[in-house]
């Protein structure tokens, strides 16, 4: 099925109160290694062939050396007042820039202007089987807990690229430093002798 065969829905909303709660945090084709990424909310969409409760979120970087990278995500639509999605659309509702005040006003209608176009602010972990992880995962956070954790992402991951420097400046040094096992050289001289002494005998 070409892409001219879907029906995309951008015709949704929803009402829900997100009053009081706590975002979840991340802690922990365009190559997109692991990190932490400003991007653009470039299209909120439902495609109804799949899941018509399911919102499906394309993300652009928008600055860094992976600027234009594209990944997705989605949440699914809250089916009542309970429901736990809740707090991962107030996730990506506090990276898109809404503050308390706002969140806390009550039940609100999200849709797709409540987004398109703001920026967010994500951890990204890339897809690691060895580490049991089998997908790739992206965690929205609000502006200032993301600056706080990618300060300290930068500064482990500078830490560990020193590490990486100094040993293998150590391993070089081992290697010139180790002693140099000359083969003996033949006695000419002697065989030299030998060999006259062996000549007179014969002689």
């Amino acid at each position: 099925m070409s892409d001219n065969d879907i029906t995309l829905v951008r015709d949704w909303d929803f009402d829900v109160n997100l009053s009081g709660l706590v975002a979840p945090t991340g802690k922990g084709g365009n190559v997109l290694p692991t990190g932490y990424y400003k991007v653009k909310l470039s299209d909120l969409y439902v495609n109804p062939d799949r899941n018509i409760n399911r919102v499906i979120i394309k993300l652009t970087v928008a600055e860094g050396p992976f600027t234009g990278a594209i990944r997705t995500t989605g949440f699914n639509k809250p089916t009542g007042p309970n429901d736990k999605v809740r707090y991962y659309w107030r996730g990506l509702a506090e990276s898109a820039g809404y503050t308390p005040a706002q969140l806390d006003s009550g039940s609100l209608k999200l849709g797709l202007a409540t987004f398109k176009d703001r920026d967010a602010y994500i951890f990204f972990q890339e897809k690691d089987e060895d580490a049991g992880r089998q997908y790739e995962d992206i965690d929205f956070l609000p502006p200032m807990e993301w600056s706080q954790q990618k300060q300290n992402f930068d500064l482990q991951q500078a830490a560990l690229a020193q590490q990486a420097v100094a040993s293998k400046a150590a391993a070089g040094s081992a290697l010139s430093a180790a002693p140099v096992i000359e083969k003996p050289k033949a006695n000419l001289s002697n065989n030299s002798t030998s060999a006259s002494k062996l000549a007179s005998l014969l002689g």
